[in-house]
């Protein structure tokens, strides 16, 4: 026998539950005779309430995907900018040809690709982040900045210990006029390989899925312009630059060095997705970044009530019949 309590408690539970599902259905019609429409603008083959978990799973879906590519957009402009301000400083700057494959051979082709993960298969609980300004987002964009400045200063001044660094070096390139040269800094050769690999690197952390998506290794897309771009920059790493003139690159004479730079960018890999697990995996970090919210109570309606029956005790109040 149920007291009365439960009873009146599940009954104030099946009510929220059919609010939140009356809010969900109004926005997806289950008839298929029905135009999409504002109200509506989802139509189900399906004449029950199965559409549903789709619909949330795809909206969680395109939501992170959405968050992706926006984060991905930002931090190719930030390392763009940032290799760039570094060569300035050495009186240097990225050839034509590199800022080129750059642009549309590297960030267009992942700029395409992130948005290819489709959702996952189990209905996460979790909210997705829905704001620009989510303190994990803005923790990340911080760090992965923070990576990025590091490793290309570490990446430039290890290239200037060297002993076979040269700070100009002349070469005559076929495609050039008669008399024209242009000077190959081993920093620009340098800035210009690493940077590649960290668009690379940025495009790979945020594919990061779980659990609003699938892995990575699911998104085809992905994987295929993962593989053609690391290829072909490991291919101009090694390749002599003379067989490849247009990109204006300096002559590396040392194998051992170019492997020390595949090392770095392992390295940076490897700590990029520290920072993006570090927030799933480490409980006082969501604590502290929680604080930085600054949020002063729910805007949901139905947690508001929640946190009001918790706040009254011993509710519903139970009459005493000996009285």
């Amino acid at each position: 026998r149920c007291s009365r309590e439960a009873i009146l408690f599940a009954c104030v539970v099946m009510g929220l539950m059919i609010v939140r599902l009356y809010d969900i259905l109004t926005s997806a019609s289950l008839s298929p005779n029905v135009r999409p429409s504002l109200a509506a603008p989802f139509t189900s083959s399906v004449f029950n309430i199965t559409c549903v978990p789709v619909l949330l799973k795809e909206g969680q879906g395109a939501l992170e995907n959405g968050m992706a590519v926006f984060r991905f957009t930002a931090m190719y402009s930030v390392i763009q900018y940032v290799s760039v301000l570094l060569l300035i400083h050495h009186e240097s700057t990225l050839g034509d040809y590199q800022y080129l494959l750059e642009d549309l051979g590297i960030v267009l082709l992942f700029d395409f690709a992130l948005g290819y993960t489709k959702p996952s298969k189990i209905l996460s609980s979790v909210r997705p982040r829905g704001s620009l300004m989510h303190p994990f987002t803005v923790y990340s964009f911080i760090v992965q900045t923070i990576l990025v400045v590091v490793f290309i200063l570490l990446s430039m001044w290890l290239v200037q210990q060297q002993p076979w660094y040269d700070p100009f070096h002349f070469i005559r390139a076929e495609y050039l006029a008669e008399g024209e040269q242009y000077i190959s800094y081993f920093e620009t050769t340098v800035n210009f390989i690493h940077s590649s690999f960290q668009y690379i690197i940025i495009a790979v952390v945020f594919s990061i899925g779980h659990p609003h998506r699938r892995p990575m290794y699911t998104n085809i897309p992905m994987l295929v312009s993962t593989a053609l771009t690391v290829g072909f920059i490991v291919m101009i790493l090694f390749v002599p630059p003379d067989k490849i003139p247009a990109m204006e690159l300096a002559n590396i004479p040392s194998n051992s060095f170019k492997l020390l730079m595949l090392g770095l960018v392992v390295c940076n890999l490897l700590l990029s997705l520290g920072v993006e697990y570090s927030y799933r995996v480490i409980k006082p970090l969501q604590w502290l970044l929680k604080l930085f919210r600054c949020k002063k109570g729910h805007k949901n309606k139905f947690k508001c009530l929640i946190d009001e029956l918790n706040a009254a005790g011993n509710w519903p109040y139970q009459v005493d019949n000996s009285l």
